[in-house]
């Protein structure tokens, strides 16, 4: 039953908050210009990410156990929200985007002691934290800016994430994850709320301040799922929970490197550009990247206690078939 509660309470706060964002979004300068890359034609407001993370903090606060985990994850969720509004209301330089992305990470990672300590080919023995730190610091910035560069279409990025906690979840339950789960849930009923206004035609956007809410939330919350929760769990399946996102950012670093460009210049090269010039509608193109998502969770849950070689195996075959399905 709290399960439920926590889930319908942030769904509740978010679907109540989001009209009266929507109409103080002018004032408060979070409107969504059309542009060169962007494929709406009308200002729309940016508000989706401030109604998520406050439908989050009710459930979070009044049922999960505010330990160190919960402090740090809490913690880094505001300095994102707090970069992630100045973004969003006049575009920061992405230095700045950058900084705030590694306090958040240093937060979780320093205070809250939530490291990614088992790798696979390593052995079940901790790695050194003079490479746990770093490399929990890094995949918490590359998965939080992965998610961010795949918010391209209405829908895309919250169908992704949705699809990702609900194999998280199922894990943690199966684990007996019982606080993380809430966690979890309250993430999915804010997620299923916003959504409610940003499926195609959507009146809001996310902006920067949900993107990357949900990317170092999910991320977050994977590594605790999986190097503290259930530690049976193989290390390599948040490849497979967050295989969609992943493989875009790679596959768009690699096309720039290729044609001699920088991996940083913003570009039409993501999986949902490639699916629109192939003449898909924006709602068929969003209904195949949820396709290839939800087989990519699906083989996580399948292969979650399978050897490092089988998962990362898969998940290299799996990205193989669809840099292949899309260039050829």
């Amino acid at each position: 039953m709290l399960f439920f509660a926590a889930f319908v309470v942030a769904l509740a706060m978010t679907m109540a908050l989001i009209p009266s964002l929507i109409r103080f979004a002018g004032s408060l300068q979070l409107l969504d210009q059309p542009g060169e890359r962007k494929v709406h034609v009308a200002a729309i407001p940016r508000v989706g990410g401030v109604g998520m993370v406050l439908g989050v903090l009710l459930p979070v606060l009044l049922w999960v156990p505010l330990d160190q985990e919960v402090k740090a994850l809490l913690a880094g969720i505001g300095i994102l929200f707090i970069f992630g509004v100045l973004d969003d209301r006049g575009g920061l330089d992405y230095r700045l985007k950058f900084l705030g992305q590694f306090l958040a990470a240093m937060v979780v990672v320093g205070y809250g002691g939530i490291v990614i300590e088992v790798v696979p080919f390593f052995g079940l023995d901790p790695v050194s934290p003079w490479f746990s730190m770093p490399l929990t610091v890094i995949t918490i910035v590359a998965v939080t800016n992965s998610v961010n560069l795949a918010d391209g279409l209405d829908g895309l990025a919250a169908g992704t994430m949705l699809l990702s906690l609900a194999g998280m979840a199922l894990l943690a339950y199966l684990g007996d994850g019982l606080d993380i789960l809430i966690v979890m849930l309250a993430v999915m009923g804010a997620v299923v709320g916003f959504l409610r206004f940003n499926t195609y035609p959507a009146r809001i956007f996310m902006g920067d301040t949900g993107s990357q809410f949900l990317g170092f939330s999910v991320v977050t919350l994977l590594i605790i799922l999986t190097q503290q929760t259930n530690p049976a769990l193989n290390p390599a399946l948040p490849l497979l929970l967050l295989g969609v996102p992943l493989f875009d950012t790679a596959f768009v670093i690699i096309r720039r490197i290729y044609y001699g460009k920088s991996p940083f210049v913003a570009d039409k090269n993501h999986v949902h550009h490639q699916l629109l010039a192939l003449n898909f509608d924006h709602y068929e193109a969003v209904i195949i990247i949820y396709l290839a998502q939800a087989l990519f969770v699906t083989s996580a849950i399948l292969l979650r206690y399978h050897s490092d070689l089988m998962v990362i195996s898969v998940w290299l075959l799996a990205n193989l078939a669809l840099a292949f399905s899309l260039v050829m």
